[in-house]
């Protein structure tokens, strides 16, 4: 009985354990469609950023046994600042947000069917975020304009799916959502007011190959 105990272990193990153990690296494409910013100020100006592309790069290890993987990342987005509101009513934008960002990533790897296999993941990790040139205007009137950096804590969920193509080689398509806190730049349109710049989800749908090794 002990015997069949120890067989039925290790077949279970053998289900749920990912096709290979050991080093990967991955790069994948991203599609960033971010909900709106917002500034924390009398006008309380809130505005678009436009849909953009991305990448990410990550180095990871996946463990024997069990379906675990952890790695470090490296992720950037760009997006254009579009129309927006305020108290005032709606108002234009110009400039960009630009988002360079780290993460350390653990993952779950669900049993594979025929090469295919579902997988969720969340990270932790800091976000440097860079406003370019960023101005917003009520008419003629410039009420906002910043152009800084600062870092951030941030957090991202990751779901997908994952194909085996050939030897440790994966091709993955999914869902991550991505957050990171508010940050504080002076406005040089407000007096060089000290305000605070707060930025919705980044929802980020991506496509990537991973390479064991």
């Amino acid at each position: 009985m002990k015997s069949l105990r120890l067989l039925a272990f290790a077949a279970l193990v053998a289900a749920v354990s990912p096709a290979y153990a050991g080093f990967y690296f991955t790069a994948t494409g991203l599609y960033n469609s971010p909900q709106d910013i917002k500034v924390t100020s009398a006008s309380a100006f809130k505005g678009s950023l436009k849909d953009s592309t991305g990448f990410a790069g990550a180095f990871g290890y996946k463990l024997p046994l069990v379906p675990l993987r952890a790695e470090a990342e490296i992720q950037y987005l760009k997006n254009d600042l579009g129309g927006g509101s305020s108290t005032l009513g709606s108002t234009t934008g110009s400039g960009d947000s630009k988002q360079f960002s780290g993460f350390l990533n653990g993952y779950v790897d669900l049993p594979s069917y025929y090469g295919l296999s579902a997988y969720a993941g969340a990270g932790l990790g800091v976000a440097r975020v860079n406003l370019d040139n960023f101005s917003v205007f009520q008419g003629l009137t410039n009420v906002a304009q910043f152009s800084g950096r600062k870092d951030a804590f941030a957090w991202q969920l990751l779901l997908g799916v994952q194909y085996h193509l050939f030897g440790q080689a994966t091709l993955h398509a999914g869902y991550r959502l991505v957050q990171h806190d508010s940050i504080a730049l002076t406005n040089a349109a407000a007096v060089n007011a000290l305000q605070h710049v707060k930025f919705g989800d980044n929802n980020i749908f991506e496509l990537g190959v991973s390479i064991g090794f």
